[in-house]
């Protein structure tokens, strides 16, 4: 029962640094973390990206990221257009004024980035890493569990 608890309240304080960190990374670099992911992401990609693609490389509910979309659309910062090939297919393409206002964000980005890391040590950051892998994969099974037993009733 204590390693229960002990391991909730980790959960928990997860929940609250993830918060913390993207209401900080909002404030500091003037966008907020599901934007700049994909603003991130397409400044990245050379060319249009389908919208399927962007959603698994962002991490993000597809109807999620068709929202964050059409806001970014509306402030000129993407276009979408239906692939030629595919009018099932949306793709969707970073704009110059998208790009700027990517090339603007990314120095304040490093400087909030090396202010949260200074004091969190290289190896401290490979266990962190290691352990949030666990932790994915752990959650991951248990979707899949829960999956297959919905499925076998």
């Amino acid at each position: 029962m204590e390693l229960e608890r002990q391991s909730l309240a980790v959960l928990q304080q997860f929940g609250r640094t993830y918060r913390a960190y993207a209401s900080a990374f909002e404030q500091r670099i003037g966008h907020p973390l599901p934007r700049w992911r994909i603003l991130y992401a397409l400044y990245g990609h050379e060319g249009p990206i389908a919208q399927k693609p962007l959603a698994d490389r962002v991490g993000m509910d597809p109807g999620a990221l068709t929202r964050q979309l059409k806001a970014l659309q509306e402030l000129g910062w993407i276009e979408r257009t239906t692939s030629e090939r595919d009018n099932r297919m949306t793709n969707v393409t970073l704009t110059t004024a998208g790009r700027d206002i990517v090339d603007q964000a990314l120095p304040r980005r490093s400087e909030f980035l090396q202010e949260v890391l200074v004091n969190v040590s290289e190896t401290t950051m490979h266990n962190l890493s290691k352990g949030l892998a666990q932790l994915e994969a752990g959650i991951a099974d248990a979707v899949a569990r829960t999956t297959a037993e919905r499925d076998a009733a």
